[in-house]
């Protein structure tokens, strides 16, 4: 498999008049911080600066949300009075404009404006990534749900991750969710020698297979010299988007640990899968090192760290899915455990990029652990 081009932020106004992959990201990763100023979580948005966003992005929020008419009024009668059309595309000069006002003079209308801009881009990444923004500046609606829908089922890898991530949060029972959810690992008991590592998906990744035996991710940790020793199988949860769903899941792992006779093996999650791996530790389960794979920080979801030897934290910058989600990008232990955790913070937007080979070479994450 061939890896995935390095992306790189491309800032302010400059990111609406470039066609490019990097673009797009810098595009979604604009709309995205904007929403989460809109919902009153400007303080999840760990760099907006590297995009052109004025550093301090509360004052993008409103306590209610904008009527769409009064946020289509920036784009002109000529563009307001189309905005229901889905097949609209504007060109890349209305995005630039927009994000010049947005910059010159910060204000939640014309964010919002720049938002709808958005649901007309050429790029489902940028369309899906503003139909979650919009949520929060305008308010839910039908046409946004529809987007997002089409993002979780027609996107692109990132695309699909933040349209189901954005379905489940209007509607975590919506039909498009069905295919992505699993079975959680079965208790077989075990008669072979205790491994020491285990990996782990996060939310609707249950079917994918880069975590599970054979699969690329876990054949590169099997791979790494000192050798981890790498169990198999790997541990499944349903992947369900829901705290009900990861609190079963926790006592889940916690169950299957002890089945699999492992002894305070370390936990390689990616996600939400880390949020499972935190909450089983206060289940009791022990755990050495616990690598946590683009973890959205909430703070309620802490390890017990009494259970744990060493957190290493590994993200991107960012992170497109963790803005959809509404997750913090900064994972900041009580001091009193502070040299438990080591960050690590490299690259920019992809979710995904945390369990990829190539990514732990390019930034040799192996001498970490």
């Amino acid at each position: 498999m061939a890896a995935k081009p390095i992306a790189s932020p491309i800032p302010g106004p400059d990111a609406f008049t470039v066609r490019s992959r990097d673009a797009w990201l810098s595009q979604a990763a604009i709309v995205l911080s904007i929403g989460a100023a809109a919902g009153g979580e400007a303080d999840r948005v760990d760099d907006p600066a590297a995009v052109g966003l004025p550093t301090d992005l509360a004052d993008l929020g409103r306590r209610d949300p904008i009527p769409l008419e009064e946020a289509a009024e920036p784009l002109g009668a000529d563009v307001a009075g189309r905005l229901a059309d889905r097949s609209l595309r504007l060109p890349p000069s209305t995005g630039a404009e927009l994000m010049a006002r947005v910059v010159d003079q910060p204000e939640p209308v014309i964010a919002a404006a720049l938002v709808e801009a958005n649901l007309h881009s050429e790029s489902r990444l940028v369309r899906t990534s503003a139909a979650v923004a919009a949520l929060d500046t305008t308010g839910p609606r039908d046409d946004l749900m529809a987007q997002l829908v089409e993002g979780a089922t027609r996107g692109d890898a990132l695309t699909r991750e933040i349209g189901r991530i954005s379905v489940a949060r209007v509607d975590p029972q919506h039909p498009v969710l069905r295919a992505v959810v699993g079975r959680p690992s079965r208790l077989t008991g075990t008669d072979r020698p205790s491994h020491t590592a285990v990996l782990t998906h996060g939310t609707f990744a249950a079917l994918t297979r880069w975590w599970q035996p054979g699969g690329d991710f876990y054949l590169y940790l099997d791979a790494l010299v000192p050798p981890l020793k790498l169990h198999d199988p790997s541990f499944r949860w349903t992947g369900l988007y829901s705290d009900g769903a990861r609190q079963l899941a926790a006592q889940q792992m916690a169950d299957w640990v002890i089945d699999q006779d492992l002894q305070q093996p370390d936990v390689f999650a990616h996600s939400h899968g880390g949020t499972v791996a935190n909450l089983a530790t206060r289940r009791g389960m022990g755990i050495d090192r616990l690598v946590l794979l683009s973890w959205p920080v909430h703070g309620e979801w802490f390890p017990d760290f009494a259970k744990v030897r060493r957190v290493i934290d590994v993200r991107v910058n960012l992170d497109l899915v963790i803005l959809a989600d509404r997750g913090g990008q900064t994972f900041t232990p009580p001091a009193e455990h502070a040299h438990q955790v080591t960050s690590h913070v490299h690259g920019w937007f992809d979710h995904s990029d945390t369990h990829e080979p190539a990514y732990w070479d390019r930034h040799d994450l192996p001498a970490v652990l």
